[in-house]
């Protein structure tokens, strides 16, 4: 009797645990680890660290971002932000007459970031403006101009930095003409847009 005992609760005990072992066959996937998303998070937090000036801190966190999302046209908008970073301290080393070598220099930081975001999305306005701030930070503003009105047959958009370059060396009608042919030329996209606003919002200022 005992030993009837014994299996009746053996198998009391294992009908008691199948449900368990069921659900585990039940059980949802874990939804993978959306990046795009947790690169934003990284973004908004080096967006926050900026705000308080604590620059290293964003430049951390725009660094994470860009990490996980590398390759997309939002990451041109985490290589700006980290560029603006960099062009907060360029100046400050600028003017504080800091030491500019190498890796140290921010102005150049400043600059390759810029240069990234354009590169990732040739459309946004601000994107130029900011790199021609590092071009000047960096003393670079006249090789660059040179370089970009000598490759315009190449891309079309190097028009827009030269006009930029132009505009503050005071050049304003040679700077005028090539936005009005590079607007003519591409009256559809976005930056055209914000390049005629731009440009006419300065001449109505003179």
């Amino acid at each position: 009797m005992k030993l009837y005992y014994k299996i009746f609760l053996i198998i009391l005990c294992l009908a008691i645990q199948i449900p368990s072992f069921a659900d585990l066959h039940q059980t949802s996937i874990v939804s993978p680890v959306d990046a795009k998303h947790n690169a934003q998070l990284h973004n908004n937090l080096g967006a926050t660290y900026f705000k308080e000036k604590d620059f290293f801190a964003a430049i951390k966190e725009y660094r994470i971002a860009i990490g996980i999302n590398p390759d997309s046209q939002t990451t041109a908008t985490y290589f700006n932000n980290l560029g603006k970073v960099y062009l907060v301290l360029g100046e400050i080393q600028k003017r504080n007459g800091l030491p500019l070598q190498g890796w140290d220099d921010f102005s150049i930081m400043a600059q390759i970031s810029f240069e990234e975001a354009i590169s990732k999305d040739c459309m946004k306005l601000e994107y130029y403006e900011n790199l021609i701030k590092a071009y000047e930070l960096t003393g670079m503003s006249e090789t660059k101009k040179q370089y970009f009105l000598n490759n315009t047959d190449k891309n079309p958009f190097n028009v827009i930095p030269a006009a930029l370059i132009l505009k503050k060396q005071g050049n304003e009608e040679r700077a005028n003409m090539l936005i009005d042919d590079f607007v003519s030329n591409n009256p559809d996209i976005i930056i055209s847009r914000d390049l005629e606003k731009l440009f006419q919002s300065k001449q109505e200022k003179l």
